[in-house]
């Protein structure tokens, strides 16, 4: 009752503010009716009897009289007229008959009422608690409240695994995917399981030729992590480092999209060499990833990392195709480089040459390597390493500049994420009715989406206060972890104040059939395989599904 009270305000006020509104009252219905029925008995007519009698219709049937559309001939369709009383409870009927679909499914459904407007419906469904329930949440990319910035190479890193069980290539069924969060740079391995034994032996591989981060983080559960960490202790005992809080994919995603990316190239290499042999692909695709561009850091990963682009062999060079194609020997490669005395040197005018190599391909590099200026492209240039202490500080100050290059593009990149979310995310007072989704192994087969609860305070980090009906909800939710009903549905009243609940004993008290639905096994081949009460699904007296030990047959099927 409270919704159809509401309903009806909201149409009022719409009406009263819209004159050209086909909304009527009851009273202004059954006027119509009657200066219909009087225009059709009188002989001289005014205009509004002719306006009248050419847009509207009465139909009488069984006693009651229906306001029509004005129809051409008998044969069309009926297009009825709702007074405003009659409106709530025609667009339910609808609505249920429809299963509580969408507004495009409610619209053809009432498509033989003329004044049932598109706003109206769209009203309805905002004040159903069944739809809000079951609403799907809008999936912005993009969007974060407090986005994860380092400051240097090393100081985080991430690791994330994915699964290739069901592509798998002899005992490889998993990749590893480690990244650092500063420079975007990833190392991609090939697993046979996803023991945390396994995984910490290739961090350590990973660790003792690049240096070990001072945070790993991932979204496998903190457990895990902790555990890899302690087989890294034991493989490395001076080995210290801590674990990060678990990632939230849709928050955190820069290692999500990462293992998107993955597979899109991975696919792409596979399909250009004709092979199933993604093992191999994986030290391709990982140079590929490196070496081109990222636009967070607004250079590739490389670069970020080492200070100069990748190279590969001669092909960096500006030498011409056709050029390098010849090339064999050493001679080759110096002859490419020799010019005519009378000639003019490529560093004196760089653009006559049509041949020339760029300034960090210098001549000098392609000299012999026993100190000797002799086979030289250049008689009078410096022998090779004359200078290597002012080469290497060189090349420090280029890693340095590009790393604060990638920590200022990460900056703008988070400003951006945050700036975002505050466009998608409006703040939220108290008092307002917010659906909170329910986690996929909290919510059973017959349970919504969403629980509907209150907004009871919110602190000065902008950290949300949330009651339900049966209690307030145990810890405090960010803004992204909700969204905002449009529609007063609950008020803070009706929240249980007296008692602190977790979500998912919240959504256990409103389930029909005690939540937790989400049931699957990851039972290995064996003897008894899914016999025992070893099994989850045998222990709780389910068949396994399509979701269990990787649709692998088993004797607790069907």
């Amino acid at each position: 009752m409270a919704c159809s009270r509401e309903f009806y305000e909201k149409v009022m006020l719409k009406k009263n503010s819209d004159s050209k509104s086909l909304i009527m009252t009851k009273i202004e219905y059954y006027n119509l009716i009657e200066e219909l029925r009087v225009a059709a008995s009188a002989k001289n007519k005014s205009n509004r009897q002719y306006y009248i009698l050419g847009r509207y219709e009465v139909l009488q049937c069984g006693g009651v009289e229906k306001l029509i559309k004005k129809r051409k001939d008998e044969t069309q369709e009926l297009v009825y007229f709702v007074h405003v009383e009659d409106l709530f409870e025609t667009i339910k009927r609808a609505h249920i008959a429809t299963g509580h679909g969408g507004r495009d499914k409610m619209v053809k459904e009432l498509s033989r009422y003329v004044n049932v407007t598109r706003d109206t419906v769209e009203l309805f469904k905002s004040l159903c608690v069944q739809c809000q329930k079951k609403r799907k949440r809008c999936a912005t990319k993009g969007v974060t409240v407090k986005p994860i910035l380092s400051n240097d190479y090393g100081s985080r890193a991430q690791v994330d695994l994915v699964d290739m069980q069901s592509c798998a290539k002899g005992k490889y069924k998993w990749i590893m995917v480690y990244q650092d969060h500063l420079t975007k740079y990833c190392i991609l391995r090939p697993l046979t399981s996803k023991r945390a034994a396994e995984v910490a032996f290739q961090l350590m591989d990973i660790f003792l030729m690049f240096g070990a981060p001072q945070i790993l983080q991932s979204d496998n559960g903190s457990e895990f992590t902790a555990l890899v960490i302690s087989e890294l202790k034991l493989l490395w005992p001076d080995l210290l480092i801590v674990h990060g809080k678990p990632r939230h994919p849709q928050s955190q995603g820069s290692v999500e999209r990462l293992n998107c990316d993955i597979k899109d190239m991975l696919i792409s290499w596979l399909g250009d060499n004709d092979t199933s042999d993604w093992p191999m692909g994986l030290r391709f695709v990982q140079f590929q990833k490196n070496t081109s561009y990222h636009s967070g850091i607004k250079q590739s990963p490389y670069k970020a990392l080492f200070g100069v682009e990748a190279r590969v062999g001669l092909r960096s060079t500006a030498l011409p195709e056709e050029v390098l194609k010849t090339m064999i020997t050493e001679e080759d490669l110096l002859g490419a480089y020799s010019f005519p005395s009378d000639s003019p040197r490529p560093d004196e005018s760089p653009d006559s040459p049509e041949c020339s190599a760029p300034p960090n391909d210098s001549p000098e590099d392609f000299a012999q390597l026993d100190g000797s200026s002799e086979g030289s492209a250049y008689p009078d240039s410096p022998p090779y390493g004359q200078n290597p202490q002012g080469k290497l500080h060189k090349l420090q100050e280029d890693i340095a500049l590009q790393r604060s290059r990638a920590a200022a593009g990460q900056l703008a990149q988070a400003e951006r994420m945050v700036k975002r979310s505050r466009l998608e995310h409006a703040p939220g007072n108290p008092g307002d009715n917010v659906t909170i989704p329910i986690p996929l192994v909290d919510r059973g087969k017959g349970d919504p989406r969403n629980v509907i609860g209150v907004i009871l305070d919110r602190n000065e980090n902008d950290m949300y206060r949330i009651g339900v009906r049966d209690g307030i909800l145990k810890g405090r939710y960010s803004r992204s972890q909700f969204d905002i009903c449009s529609q007063q549905l609950y008020s803070i009243g009706e929240v249980s104040a007296d008692k602190e609940i977790g979500l998912r004993q919240a959504v256990q008290q409103s389930s029909r059939f005690g939540g937790q639905g989400y049931a699957k096994c990851n039972c290995t081949v064996g003897k008894k395989q899914c016999q025992t009460n070893r099994c989850k699904c045998y222990k709780e007296g389910y068949k396994c599904n399509s979701r269990c030990h990787s649709s692998l047959t088993c004797k607790n099927k069907n």
